[in-house]
């Protein structure tokens, strides 16, 4: 029965050895991946566990590749590897509610202030209204940036999962093709793509790279010339300034 289910779907005993080979052969993307994203989580989520779902998104990408789509295997697998990572992390709705609460009052002395200065406050300003030295600011900044981390990276693989899905509209019948869904996107997009153009230009180039360009913290660190540690804090702020011009925007729309 299991053999005669395999050769009807398709798993041959040759696919079912491509497919290993290309599991066995790309289990570094996962390392890959996790080690992107571990960096901006919190301390208490588990990078084995992100291992694992990453795992599990190569098998699906191992399982449904089609080299007919002229589409390099490690450029499809990223994304189904990061997508299975991503949907495991909103699952488990790890942000604290008190964490909530704190983006939300950093957020409003961020849009408060700005009113006030006519401009983007700096760092030092924000943590001075808040009351809190340096180190704490900084602290808490990253803590926050990791939920935003979340949304943005969950934005790029709907927009990832969009072209993928349109390039299936192209043998599928067109009834089916979900114009909204696009249309939401496209919005998204420009209004991300707003966001991001109106960043700090430091900020901005780190966005760039580690997004469009797709490079380590330690890569853009050599390439910009500071130290990893501030890339990291550059990072940390972008996140937070695309989550409160996000906010606004979505505000301003209510």
């Amino acid at each position: 029965m299991g053999t005669s289910n395999r050769v009807k779907s398709g798993y041959t005993s040759e696919n079912i050895t491509k497919r290993d080979k290309l599991i066995t052969d790309n289990l570094s993307l996962v390392k890959y991946v996790v080690g992107k994203i571990i960096v901006y989580l919190p301390s208490f989520v588990d990078k084995e566990d992100l291992i694992e779902y990453g795992i599990i998104g190569l098998i699906e990408a191992a399982e449904k590749y089609d080299p007919k789509n002229n589409t390099k295997f490690g450029t499809y697998a990223i994304s189904r590897i990061r997508g299975a990572i991503l949907d495991h992390l909103r699952s488990q709705d790890w942000l604290p509610r008190s964490m909530r609460d704190k983006a939300t009052i950093v957020r409003d002395a961020y849009i408060s202030l700005e009113q006030k200065l006519n401009r983007p406050p700096r760092s030092e300003e924000i943590a001075a209204v808040l009351k809190m030295n340096p180190a704490e600011w900084e602290k808490l900044l990253t803590d926050i940036s990791s939920s935003a981390f979340i949304s943005l990276e969950a934005f790029y693989q709907k927009s990832e999962n969009t072209i993928e899905g349109n390039r299936r509209q192209e043998i599928r019948d067109p009834k089916l093709h979900d114009p909204l869904s696009d249309l939401e996107t496209k919005e998204e997009k420009v209004l991300l793509a707003n966001a991001i153009a109106g960043l700090p230009k430091r900020e901005r180039l780190v966005i760039t790279l580690y997004y469009y360009e797709d490079l380590m913290l330690r890569e853009i660190s050599e390439l910009m010339g500071i130290s990893e540690s501030r890339i990291s804090q550059l990072h940390h702020r972008a996140l937070f300034l695309l989550r409160v011009k996000m906010s606004k925007i979505s505000l301003n729309a209510c």
